[in-house]
């Protein structure tokens, strides 16, 4: 069996090179062929592609935060190959909603056991940007923009920049048209989710990433001290269960702001927006669980 490991070394804030040395020797104990691919965040998609056509994997394994196993999952899916994920993140939000081992290397030894293929969702936004876990309009993508920016990681980061994102996100007023009808919302942030929990263990909803929907989340209030419990994105410590009561079910939406709005899909910050058509697509990934 042939196996591509796909690895952000800077996933997280860590050093991993104990876990890839540990990853190795676990791949060689099973007999296994296998290559390293370490993302820089420069041209990551055309060295998967390139790695993809010339070592022609069995199995992809991902090693990262939901940006890096977004960016992987995407450019797997022409190419019909199983993905395992390990979680090297922060917050590692689609691994906790998916029941993947905390440890990487128990990660790895599941994936290497599993016998079951499960097909999991993905969501596109405005016919051009995929999503594996939660993207967002609002407070906690102004923050994902400011932390990015900042080059700060881990708390310290974090905190510098919640409380003005906060104070600078005005209340926004949407409206989504769905297969059930339209609907009016106001809040300071909206997430429109793949999975059914985020980075704390906290169900939103009773969805599922292999359900073919996504959930659209409404967050009405908020003070700091919810916002600390959210987390938001940046470490997913997502989420108060009271927070996010306001939840819709849909299979695609249309959502229309009455303003230029921070977005951001999984941790990456995509500009200012105030439209967004979110369609779920069914089964496109094939998970090793």
């Amino acid at each position: 069996m042939k196996v591509l490991f796909v690895i952000n070394p800077a996933a997280g804030g860590t050093d991993h090179s104990k876990t890839i040395d540990a990853m190795r020797q676990l791949t060689a104990e099973k007999g296994y062929q296998s290559e390293i691919l370490l993302t820089t965040g420069e041209r990551d998609k055309e060295n998967l592609i390139r790695c993809i056509e010339k070592f022609g994997p069995d199995r992809v394994i991902v090693g990262g935060g939901d940006g890096t196993i977004r960016m992987v999952a995407e450019n797997i899916i022409p190419y019909k190959l199983t993905l395992g994920i390990l979680p090297l993140g922060s917050a590692n939000g689609l691994a906790t909603a998916l029941g993947i081992a905390s440890n990487p290397i128990q990660a790895l030894e599941q994936i290497f056991q599993a016998t079951n293929i499960r097909s999991m969702d993905m969501l596109r936004f405005n016919e051009e940007h995929l999503c594996i876990h939660v993207g967002d309009i609002g407070v906690n993508a102004l923050l994902v923009k400011k932390y990015n920016e900042s080059g700060e990681r881990g708390m310290i980061g974090y905190a510098k920049n919640l409380l003005s994102s906060i104070q600078e996100s005005p209340l926004l007023k949407t409206i989504i048209r769905t297969a059930d009808g339209i609907i009016t919302k106001e809040g300071y942030m909206m997430a429109f989710a793949n999975a059914h929990m985020y980075g704390t263990g906290v169900h939103i909803s009773e969805g599922s990433v292999s359900d073919g929907k996504f959930e659209i989340c409404n967050v009405e209030k908020l003070a700091l001290d919810a916002a600390i419990k959210a987390g938001l994105t940046i470490l997913n410590v997502f989420i108060d269960k009271n927070m996010f009561s306001d939840v819709i079910s849909c299979t695609e939406a249309e959502v229309e702001i009455d303003q230029k709005v921070p977005f951001q899909i999984d941790g990456e910050y995509m500009g200012m927006v105030d439209h967004l058509r979110i369609e779920a697509l069914p089964g496109v990934i094939k998970l090793l669980v």
